[in-house]
């Protein structure tokens, strides 16, 4: 039930809105919950948490 987006503020946000629009026809409302990790200095985390995992995969295959 959760996406992970990263991006900048203003496209993470663009997304949001984005999504958002695009199911409000599909009810009478639409609920967000949000959480952010702001982590200065970091970028592409969720591609780079995938790699680890596949790191430590292939190690414990061996």
């Amino acid at each position: 039930m959760f996406t992970e987006v990263e991006g900048t503020w203003d496209e993470v946000f663009g997304v949001v809105k984005r999504a958002t629009e695009a199911v409000e026809p599909f009810g009478s409302r639409v609920s967000l919950v949000i959480k952010a990790d702001i982590r200065p200095g970091y970028e592409g985390e969720l591609d780079a948490k995938v790699e680890r995992l596949e790191q430590a995969i292939s190690e414990s295959d061996e």
